[in-house]
């Protein structure tokens, strides 16, 4: 359904979410090798997913969102592969956090491309400036996607998290407009 996506570069597409992937988000969520690299230590079930589905689309419909969620696919053969967001959207600071999971294809650089579509989303359509992110010190994979992606770290919380039973710093990073190539919608500038 590569017409239903909204960004598409060389590895990932980015489209709305639907309730039918739901299934694959609670499934993949609950998945010990995806959620290792995850805040969230809940349990989650289809029922779970609907909330969250609808509260993030209730966000994002706004002129001004607080939140803009997109599914991740793969740009080769559209298949679902995650879903990434924008979230705690701050219009009047120009702000926002970013968060991306991928259930499947890690390890491919789609995960690296959906964030860089996400960055262009957020300092082109959003008009936002400064995009900050989190993630852990042992989960060297997903720093180095984020870095590839234009994000920088800026600080560490140490031994601010437990993972698998051990204490590890958590990495703050973050993106700005000022310098980003946009990978897709800058040629739409006036």
């Amino acid at each position: 359904m590569t017409e239903d996506f909204v960004l598409r570069g060389e590895r990932a597409a980015l489209g709305p979410l639907h309730r039918d992937h739901l299934p694959s988000f609670a499934r993949w969520i609950n998945d010990p090798e995806v959620r290792r690299g995850l805040a969230h230590r809940g349990l989650l079930n289809e029922d779970a997913e609907v909330k969250w589905y609808e509260e993030m689309t209730e966000a994002g419909r706004a002129p001004r969102p607080s939140a803009v969620a997109f599914a991740v696919h793969d740009a080769a053969d559209a298949e679902l592969v995650g879903v990434c967001g924008i979230e705690g959207i701050d219009h009047h600071f120009s702000r926002a956090e970013l968060g991306i999971f991928l259930g499947r294809r890690r390890g491919t650089g789609i995960g690296t491309d959906a964030v860089r579509l996400a960055l262009d989303w957020a300092f082109m359509i959003l008009g936002l400036h400064n995009v900050m992110l989190e993630t852990y010190e042992f989960n060297d994979q997903a720093r180095r996607a984020y870095e590839r992606a234009g994000f920088r770290l800026i600080g560490r919380r140490r031994e601010a998290v437990t993972v698998m039973g051990r204490r590890w710093d958590s990495l703050l990073m973050d993106a700005t407009a000022t310098g980003f190539e946009s990978p897709v919608l800058g040629r739409l500038r006036p």
